[in-house]
């Protein structure tokens, strides 16, 4: 259900876009309620405690990803454009990042910084990645793999270059372990099919 949702969230995103150009606005910062509001908050604010008491890559992807939550958008890009330049080995920076210039209809730079951490992931094993919007069942359904390609499919697909985003998706399906992030991966693989005419 989870992943149905983000991929309704998607191909709103998609069909709001009535060119494939870049979009460099301001976005707005999305309406929360109160109560997740504060929530979001507060695990902003102990996720940047974290990273104060122990310095590490996963407690600074943490500050980025909550402050995404929040629709700090460009706050949650700087974090990761740190997180780069002091783990220049560790993709998943270059994987969040690519995923929060999606966000801000930067599809150029969001492929730039997803294809190098496909390049960099190239026969390294697979590992889980924490949600941090847990499902109901509290089972993560992504990996470092399926989140590079399924991203950089979807950045390409923005960009009208069909051809590439079929090859992302393709390579998202072959790393997929579960029915959720295969029945999402197959839905964009046919959306990408129709387009190219097959």
């Amino acid at each position: 259900m989870r992943i149905m949702l983000l991929v309704s969230c998607l191909l709103a995103l998609v069909t709001g876009a009535a060119s494939p150009r870049q979009d460099t606005t301001v976005h707005p910062t999305p309406e929360l309620p109160d109560k997740v509001s504060q929530q979001f908050e507060a695990n902003l604010r102990a996720a940047e405690d974290r990273y104060q008491s122990e310095p590490t890559a996963d407690n600074l992807i943490w500050v980025g990803r909550r402050l995404a939550y929040l629709g700090r958008y460009q706050d949650a890009i700087d974090m990761f454009t740190r997180g780069i330049e002091e783990y220049p080995d560790d993709a998943r920076f270059l994987r969040h990042r690519g995923h929060r210039h999606i966000t801000t209809r930067q599809f150029d730079r969001a492929v730039d910084d997803l294809a190098r951490a496909a390049r960099m992931e190239t026969g390294k094993s697979d590992r889980v990645e924490p949600d941090g919007l847990p499902n109901a069942q509290g089972i993560p359904t992504s990996t470092l793999h399926t989140n590079i390609y399924y991203h950089l499919g979807l950045a390409h697909f923005l960009q009208a270059d069909y051809s590439n985003a079929l090859l992302a998706w393709l390579a998202c399906l072959e790393a997929s372990r579960n029915p959720d992030m295969e029945a999402a991966t197959r839905y964009w693989i046919y959306l990408t099919q129709m387009r190219l005419g097959y």
